[in-house]
């Protein structure tokens, strides 16, 4: 059985970032940290793989420092939504944020 699971939000971009861009490649390191394998970090995603779980998040501008932030995760395992909680997790509580 396959699973997709998603959690969006609205973000404001810190003032300690000088641009998405930045936030973006904070992630992309966050996701290497926390075990991912083969993650981008494009001008469409920052995405990865864990134990059969592709995650994907995009930046969605809304205006000015304003973002939708969308996560997504698909996987054959019922782990994938524990996965995309805990990478949600991660990425709301970086210090700078």
């Amino acid at each position: 059985m396959a699973f997709l699971f998603a959690h969006t939000r609205s973000m404001g971009l810190s003032d300690a970032l000088a641009n998405i861009g930045e936030l973006k490649g904070v992630i992309a390191n966050t996701l290497k940290q926390s075990g991912f394998s083969d993650v981008i970090n494009n001008q469409a995603e920052v995405a990865g793989n864990k134990s059969g779980v592709r995650l994907s998040i995009l930046h969605l501008h809304i205006a000015d420092r304003q973002f939708w932030q969308v996560f997504m995760a698909g996987g054959d395992t019922a782990a994938t939504q524990q996965m995309l909680n805990d990478v949600v997790n991660k990425v709301e509580h970086l210090a700078f944020l």
